[in-house]
């Protein structure tokens, strides 16, 4: 009886694996950790960025541009938009380091609690699977079935600066050894949010 009443304590006690630190330059920390049974590691960097939330969330959301701003981004296009920009469809086509050309669909969905400048911004994403009859798989390019994330701004220094934080999950499909996928998240992450600093300086 007594083993049997230990078994919920020894479930609870059970720790989520930890973030380690993966990178850290320029002022971005970017972290892994091992996601389920997966040994692909999902990943998160954190940074500040020198300008208002809202000026990052209008380089975050130019889904147009993308093609233009972010790196690895060759094609895209937003496929719809609903409940006033609430939700967004979007196409991306990418080349990115040590793998062939990738692209994926995508829902991303605006989840933020913001007023009057206090709260937080956030849209998070998560892939899109059944439409390849309306976007064709290319060929040469492999389609990325996994795919999820965000993007959250919080306010820092009277809302001058931005704490941000970009989490992503993602497989790039195919048959590559799980240590190359590691590695090119690892590179991608920190340029993805380098690339979302600098959109925000120019403007």
């Amino acid at each position: 009886m007594t083993s049997l009443l230990l078994v919920p304590l020894l479930i609870l006690g059970v720790d989520e694996p930890r973030w380690e630190i993966a990178a850290d330059s320029d002022g971005v920390k970017v972290y892994g950790r091992k996601r389920g049974d997966s040994d692909v590691r999902e990943m998160k960097a954190i940074g500040l960025i020198n300008a208002p939330p809202a000026d990052v969330w209008k380089a975050v959301r130019d889904y147009d541009n993308y093609p233009k701003t972010m790196p690895y981004v060759e094609d895209g296009k937003v496929l719809s938009r609903e409940g006033g920009d609430k939700v967004t469809v979007l196409y991306s086509k990418l080349n990115t380091p040590l793998v062939d050309r990738r692209d994926y669909i995508i829902r991303l969905v605006d989840e933020s609690n913001w007023q009057e400048g206090k709260g937080f911004m956030k849209v998070t994403w998560t892939v899109v699977n059944d439409m390849d009859d309306e976007v064709p798989v290319l060929k040469d390019v492999v389609r990325v079935r996994i795919n999820e994330g965000y993007w959250l701004l919080e306010p820092r220094e009277e809302g001058k600066k931005t704490f941000a934080t970009y989490y992503v999950y993602t497989s790039p499909g195919g048959s590559l050894p799980n240590f190359i996928i590691n590695k090119a998240n690892t590179i991608a992450v920190p340029s993805v949010f380098e690339a979302i600093k600098k959109t925000v300086m120019k403007k």
